[in-house]
């Protein structure tokens, strides 16, 4: 009996250290799913674990027949009381150049006396919406295609100077572009700038333009004539054109919403918010955004935290106290922008507030008189945090820099910017559909509402002296977006760095539809420029019916900036141009 029991008791005992090993690993299944080329789909996270109170050494690995399949940490230990966290991803390169299809993998975790555990792998490749047509107004010319570009994207350009010895016209005069065969038509001399590139500088239709000095005075040119008209106005860089009234624009001074009529002479004072239950100490827009295509225009007021659009037309205020939005605080506020009108699916008006590392999304509730909280800016696709789309504290948030919104032609509302990825390595120009809530930032061939349009410029790229940047405007009244960029700060005795898109005015048609490529900046950033370099940043602007586009242009001269005009071939501005009177 005793030797029996021995035995019984031998045999249970080894049973229960085999069981006692099993590995267990979850969750399992594993699916990817991603948009050909990229960005990556983000990692899963898996958990080791085991019932044995003593650390069991594991190994995973994928089949041979998946070598798109990379596994982090690939092997390790795992006990009942410390279960080990694995990362399965996909390899980056693999990925980008994956075509479209669905593919099925394994990875295989082991453990000495434990039966190995298959996790089933699935990788679904999306096909991407085709990329945009490329157009140009005659050429291109002097451009070639480095590779992985839809287009001819490093141009170089006739006589650039530095340290070439091209010569601008005089104001009211025009050139035509080497490259890409816009006109360029300059509008002033040296030393004044326009106005940022979404808060439009030109008048409801086209017949003024909004400039500052180096000195800060605000003027009115008459863009027919290319002269000044109304020298020295009351405004600052809030101001904002009225939608309808070309002799109508509005600033906020304090508190206060002011209206200046320029054909009467007249100011006065639309809304005061130091007043009437609001109360607010200062409101602000951030030097960015005009009205929405329907006379909307939204602030901030950062002592009181609140939020709000104006109504001009009805002189009705909506406000939100962003204090009171889930999460960490929003701090550092930079801009608003108001999309060009309500979104045709959702029914909403949708105002933005973008701040230090996140942004929050809201849209006006005319009934209750208030904005409402739509949501928070989504997590970045590329987090290295849970990947649920929520921006949870420390996770990466969705935040663009310089962004404007847009409508389409069936009246759908979308925030533009140039986004950066690490998978691939690229800045691109993409557009994020509002209505598509946290989802915004998925792509749309995944059901999500980000479209990849073009790539801009793809690693290595310059990041030094200033890098590279580039600014984003959108028309109010037409689907049409502007945008325009910059090669990194430079010496005048050197030669201008050339990379993909550096130093162009792009225009998207439509969302992504089409990119015509209008002409080559020749503006430079010099060191010795100091902090006035960012003004020779062309920061080009679109017109409402999205026909002419304003950039300003230090052509190659340090401290020479000057304000330009180039029509873009949609529409016809010839009224608005000089060239017909």
């Amino acid at each position: 009996m005793t030797r029996a029991c021995s035995w019984i008791c031998s045999a249970l005992l080894s049973l229960t250290g085999l069981w006692a090993q099993t590995l267990q690993v979850s969750p399992a299944p594993v699916a990817f799913r991603m948009a050909a080329t990229g960005p990556n789909a983000p990692p899963h996270k898996l958990t080791v674990s085991t019932a044995s109170a003593t650390p069991v050494k594991w190994t995973a690995a994928a089949g041979a027949d998946a070598p798109w399949i990379s596994v982090s940490p690939a092997s390790g230990t795992a006990s009942a009381s410390s279960p080990a966290a694995v990362s399965v991803s996909l390899v980056g390169w693999r990925a980008q150049a994956q075509k479209p299809g669905t593919y099925d993998g394994t990875v295989t975790f082991s453990a000495p006396g434990s039966s190995p555990v298959a996790v089933k792998v699935t990788w679904t490749v999306v096909a991407r919406r085709p990329d945009p047509v490329f157009s140009y107004l005659s050429g291109p010319k002097n451009c070639t295609n480095p590779g992985g570009y839809p287009d001819p994207a490093v141009c170089t350009v006739p006589d650039e100077k530095p340290p070439g010895n091209f010569t601008p016209p005089a104001v009211g005069g025009s050139f035509t572009d080497a490259d890409f065969g816009g006109i360029v038509r300059v509008l002033t001399g040296p030393g004044v700038y326009h106005t940022y590139s979404n808060n439009n500088p030109l008048s409801a239709n086209n017949k003024y333009l909004m400039t500052f000095t180096a000195k800060g005075v605000f003027d009115v040119v008459d863009v027919a004539r290319a002269k000044v008209v109304f020298a020295d106005v009351k405004a600052n860089q809030d101001f904002v054109w009225d939608s309808y009234n070309d002799s109508v624009y509005y600033y906020p001074e304090g508190a206060a919403w002011i209206k200046h009529d320029l054909a009467k002479k007249k100011e006065s004072k639309v809304v005061d918010y130091s007043r009437g239950g609001f109360h607010f100490t200062v409101i602000k827009r951030g030097g960015t955004t005009a009205t929405s295509k329907d006379n909307w225009v939204s602030f901030f007021a950062p002592a009181e935290q609140h939020l709000c659009t104006l109504d001009l037309n009805t002189v009705t205020t909506y406000c939100a106290d962003y204090s009171k939005i889930p999460g960490p605080p929003l701090r550092s506020v930079d801009y608003v922008l108001d999309s060009k009108g309500v979104d045709k699916t959702s029914g909403k008006r949708y105002v933005i507030i973008i701040a230090g590392g996140a942004s929050a999304f809201y849209s006006v509730n005319v009934a209750g008189g208030r904005l409402d909280l739509e949501y928070r800016s989504p997590e970045d696709p590329e987090s290295s945090g849970n990947h649920d789309g929520v921006c949870d504290p420390g996770e990466k948030c969705l935040n663009p820099s310089h962004s404007d919104t847009m409508e389409d032609a069936s009246g759908t509302q979308y925030l533009v910017y140039d986004g950066f990825t690490e998978s691939p390595c690229e800045v691109s120009l993409a557009t994020y559909q509002l209505n598509k809530g946290l989802a915004m930032a998925l792509p749309v061939e995944l059901g999500g509402g980000r479209r990849k349009v073009m790539s801009l410029w793809r690693c290595p790229f310059p990041n030094a002296h200033g890098g590279t940047d580039e600014h984003i405007g959108c028309a109010k009244n037409a689907p049409f977006c502007v945008v325009s960029t910059v090669s990194p700060i430079q010496h005048p005795y050197e030669p201008t760095l050339r990379f993909p898109h550096a130093s162009e005015v792009l225009v998207m048609r439509g969302n992504g539809d089409e990119i015509r490529r209008l002409v080559e900046t020749r503006s430079v950033r010099f060191a010795e420029d100091g902090e006035a370099a960012y003004w020779s940043e062309p920061r080009a602007a679109i017109s409402n019916d999205g026909s002419l586009v304003v950039f300003d242009s230090n052509y190659g001269n340090v401290n020479s900036v000057r304000v330009n005009l180039v029509e873009t071939g949609f529409g016809n501005p010839a009224a608005a141009t000089g060239a017909k009177q």
